[in-house]
């Protein structure tokens, strides 16, 4: 079989494309915000978690945000919390 130059660059594609897939985890938001600190579940996820709440409100880490000093920020982070009760 022949490998073309553009063959060869899909199949690197999509096994980048792959690989991301297999590093990101399907994460509950609200498990994340209502487990304990030390469950099994937050323990095994932390930083994806962490991630994912950032994501979720906007900012690169939320664990870092001064909430008292961004209401906005405070604002999206209240409305997942509500959400998630």
């Amino acid at each position: 079989m022949k490998t073309t130059p553009t063959l060869l660059l899909a199949l690197v594609l999509l096994l980048s494309i792959a690989g991301c897939e297999t590093k990101t985890k399907n994460i509950d938001i609200c498990k994340c915000l209502t487990e304990p600190g030390n469950s099994d579940y937050i323990t095994t996820n932390r930083d994806a978690c962490r991630d994912a709440i950032s994501k979720e409100i906007g900012v690169e880490n939320w664990e870092k945000v001064n909430m008292s000093q961004n209401k906005e920020v405070s604002d999206k982070f209240d409305a997942l919390a509500k959400r998630c009760q």
